[in-house]
């Protein structure tokens, strides 16, 4: 659970760089920068959850699937989902602003 503090500050941290950005250079682009980086955070969150697969390889994956490891590939993806959301709130403000 601290790495999903310190991934929201870090996506927080983020968000601040691209919105000083956004308003200094008055540009569009750091709009797509900043949905790209959401989006990229929010697929490595699906990939490292295993929400992507059948049910048989899910249950292969959870079967034969070390305690410790799936404790971390769980911690993954919930720091990339917690890293993710201020983007994603920083792009949906920027684009329907």
């Amino acid at each position: 659970m601290k790495l999903a503090k310190y991934s929201f500050l870090y996506g927080l941290i983020v968000s601040f760089v691209l919105l000083a950005l956004t308003i200094f250079m008055n540009s569009s682009t750091i709009q797509r920068v900043s949905g790209v980086i959401g989006l990229v955070l929010f697929i490595c969150t699906i990939i490292t959850s295993g929400a992507m697969v059948s049910g048989d390889r899910g249950r292969a994956n959870y079967s034969n699937e070390d305690p410790n490891d799936k404790k971390q590939r769980e911690n993954v993806a919930m720091a990339c989902f917690v890293a993710a959301i201020p983007i994603l709130l920083l792009w949906g403000f920027l684009k329907y602003d």
